[in-house]
């Protein structure tokens, strides 16, 4: 089962936007895409027939309705295209799929995001880096202990799913944690991630999440995604 064709209004380095590109090309729906440079005013007509606070991503369906908010989006896309098989039937795994999204955006990303802007002193870098590497623990604990079986290199397994989809925009920027630190700094903590025991299955993961095509086809490039977050964390700094 197919929805008719859609318009999703996208930014391109919006790893929220990221998502529901992501669900697209995972459920190959037809869709017509808008694109809303977030470096100007959004246009009028954005702000009154699709999202009053000028976010994105949005979805209008054929019908005209509109769907906020990545998540929710992507649940839409993936409940509509049940062939993709994005979101699994078992409710246990549904909700461990919800608790590893919420668990990651509540911990995992903000400790990711205060080490990569802990640049005052060596004292902070490093305080923040081990925070960041102690919560990279967790999610690698939370990994093994959902897919005991190792059947494969996913969240749930062998199948890529909605858990997977919703993180990968975050999978695939894993770069600007370190990205505005010295290179010795850069190196140091890929070296620190590779002989760390504990990070081996979230490595594991992330590596087959950031290589899956429809993933690759999502994520823009490593200098535009650098040149929005210095615009938009960096600029107060300077």
């Amino acid at each position: 089962m197919t929805v008719p064709k859609l318009t999703f209004y996208n930014s391109i380095a919006c790893p929220y936007a990221n998502r529901v590109q992501i669900a697209l090309h995972e459920t190959q729906q037809e869709h017509e895409l808008v694109d809303i440079d977030l470096k100007i005013p959004r246009p009028e007509y954005y702000l009154k027939e699709v999202n009053p606070y000028g976010e994105v991503p949005a979805l209008k369906t054929a019908d005209g309705n509109i769907i906020l908010e990545s998540l929710v989006i992507a649940e839409y896309i993936a409940d509509s295209n049940l062939d993709a098989i994005l979101l699994s039937k078992d409710p246990l795994q549904r909700a461990q799929s919800r608790y590893l999204i919420q668990h990651w955006t509540s911990r995992t990303q903000p400790a990711i995001a205060k080490a990569s802007l802990a640049l005052d002193s060596p004292a902070e870098e490093a305080k923040a880096l081990d925070l960041a590497e102690a919560e990279l623990e967790k999610i690698d604990a939370l990994l093994r202990k959902v897919n005991i079986t190792k059947e494969g290199p996913y969240f749930l397994g062998a199948q890529f799913s909605y858990a997977d989809l919703a993180l990968a925009p975050f999978l695939a920027r894993g770069y600007l944690l370190t990205a505005f630190h010295e290179e010795s700094v850069q190196k140091a903590w890929d070296e620190r991630l590779k002989a760390n025991k504990n990070v081996q299955r979230f490595l594991t993961w992330r590596q087959a999440v950031v290589e899956r095509p429809s993933v690759l086809k999502s994520t823009p490039s490593k200098e535009v995604v650098l040149d929005a977050y210095s615009t938009k964390f960096l600029k107060n700094r300077l």
